[in-house]
């Protein structure tokens, strides 16, 4: 049997999926196996089992394809095509880690022990971060080619709720919640400028709104400010591959 080298990319991906990309994809008896495997392997571990995820298993499918026509070795990206990360984004998977294990053999149950024997294989069925999965298994002349896609998954949340998340942050640095936010959003959505008289506006892009930056983490530690407002919008990059956010913070 063939196997792949481990994949593994860390980073929020919150892709908005076409509508084709939200149907719902059953896995078949052999992807159903491989998941049995995947989960009875876990529990001897004392681990939690991993979930199924029709996106992920969208994007195993789509890379086992590719898989199948190349006819050669195993890889996680071939040329011209996105890499784990995009291809889980694409098919609508949101996460914000994302790991795949590749390979070919006989029958699930062969797969299973190959990966198993395998440190780096072994590292992603094994990982008790990553809760969910996507399979695809495709036959060909009596093999089975099967791509897994395992991730920790992400929750799209609301501005409103980033919004109190971050405040809360502040707020452990001792900097108080403002009474209305109001000004904070407008400039999030600002070209330019700052909407309000606030001291100090900080702005940035980025795909986890609760990872402030350096440049406000220094402002609060001078101890000039005391209250701020928090406005989360939709990033101001031209065509982000990722879901990512503006914020602005308005500091008093």
């Amino acid at each position: 049997m063939q196997r792949a080298s481990q994949a593994r990319t860390f980073f929020l991906a919150l892709a908005l999926a076409a509508p084709l990309a939200k149907a719902q994809t059953a896995p078949s008896r052999a992807e159903q196996a491989i998941l049995q495997l995947t989960n009875q392997t876990r529990a001897t571990h004392n681990l939690p089992p991993v979930h199924w995820d029709s996106a992920l298993a969208r994007a195993a499918k789509v890379h086992a394809q590719r898989v199948l026509r190349e006819q050669g070795e195993l890889l996680h990206q071939y040329p011209g095509e996105p890499d784990m990360t995009t291809r889980g984004a694409q098919a609508g998977a949101h996460f914000t880690t994302i790991s795949e294990n590749i390979g070919r053999g006989p029958d699930p149950t062969t797969l299973q022990q190959t990966w198993m024997s395998s440190p780096t294989h072994r590292a992603n069925i094994l990982d008790p971060n990553l809760d969910a999965i996507g399979i695809a298994v495709i036959p060909d002349q009596g093999f089975l080619t099967a791509v897994e896609d395992f991730s920790h998954s992400a929750t799209v949340q609301s501005y409103d709720s980033l919004e109190k998340r971050v405040a809360q942050i502040l707020q452990s640095h001792g900097i108080a919640s403002a009474p209305s936010n109001a000004d904070a959003r407008e400039t999030c959505t600002m070209p330019t400028g700052a909407a309000g008289s606030p001291k100090l506006v900080v702005q940035w892009d980025g795909p986890d709104p609760t990872l402030l930056p350096d440049a406000l983490l220094h402002a609060i530690s001078t101890g000039q400010y005391t209250s701020a407002e928090v406005g989360v919008c939709s990033s101001k990059q031209p065509n982000p591959q990722f879901t990512t956010y503006n914020v602005a913070v308005l500091l008093y």
